[in-house]
């Protein structure tokens, strides 16, 4: 059986899919080699570098997070202050109104007030040349009154208690 065993290897030709055992060992030893080459030399550089830029994308992250808040913090106190310069604002224009409505006020006063005294300026104007007028008149007017009640009478009338009679009646009229 031996013989023919061996005759059958010897008549077959080499099978190419199935390796020689020489060539599983050579290869299983590169293998080796370049698993502990990659694993021991060319793996630990790329992991620290991986770790390294994880912690720098960590530490950026962190650094983003803490600007982002004090974004925020510089955001509500500018908004704080800018309330507060609204308040501020409206406080000065309150001021300002209520001194202009007070100056205002004032002005209004003391043009009524000069109003006031040129109207009674004026009125004291009118009553002196009112006197003045019926002063003038007063003469000329008991003359005509005298003549007319003469010539309604028919005869003459003194002069003297007429013009009493006459001042009395313009008197009395030149009131109302």
């Amino acid at each position: 059986m031996n013989v023919l065993l061996l005759a059958t290897e010897a008549d077959d030709p080499p099978n190419p899919i199935l390796p020689e055992w020489n060539d599983m060992f050579w290869g299983a030893l590169c293998f080796g080699i370049l698993y502990l080459l990659f694993k021991l030399v060319l793996l630990p550089p790329i992991q620290r570098g991986r770790a390294q830029r994880e912690r720098r994308l960590r530490a950026l992250r962190d650094a983003a997070e803490r600007a982002s808040s004090e974004a925020g913090s510089v955001v509500g106190d500018y908004e704080a202050q800018l309330v507060d310069s609204r308040a501020e604002a409206a406080q000065i224009i309150d001021a300002v109104r209520a001194e202009v409505e007070t100056e205002r006020a004032e002005m209004v006063g003391a043009a009524e007030t000069e109003i006031a005294a040129k109207r009674e300026a004026a009125a004291a104007a009118l009553a002196s040349a009112r006197e003045a007028a019926f002063g003038d008149l007063r003469p000329v007017v008991t003359d005509l009154a005298v003549g007319a009640a003469s010539r309604v009478m028919g005869r003459d009338i003194d002069a003297g208690a007429a013009a009493s009679a006459v001042s009395q009646y313009i008197d009395s009229n030149a009131a109302g």
